[in-house]
């Protein structure tokens, strides 16, 4: 079975990803969630917003470095 996007994100450190968009993503990510107050309120949204929100913004990442 695949890992879902949301997994992929949380295991970033362990697991750096190979896809140019995906790396895009998860580094902005990571500098946004290591502001304070923003890391907590990711924690309070749902898993399937979170996964919405990862592919949305993949989406975004992917059209502009094409």
């Amino acid at each position: 079975m695949e890992e879902s996007l949301l997994e992929e994100f949380e295991k970033y450190y362990e697991a750096k990803p190979t896809d140019p968009a995906k790396k895009i993503l998860f580094a902005v990510l990571d500098d946004l969630f290591g502001r304070r107050g923003l890391d907590n309120a990711w924690d309070d949204i749902d898993d399937d917003v979170k996964e919405e929100i990862l592919a949305s913004n993949l989406e975004i990442v992917r059209k502009n470095i094409a």
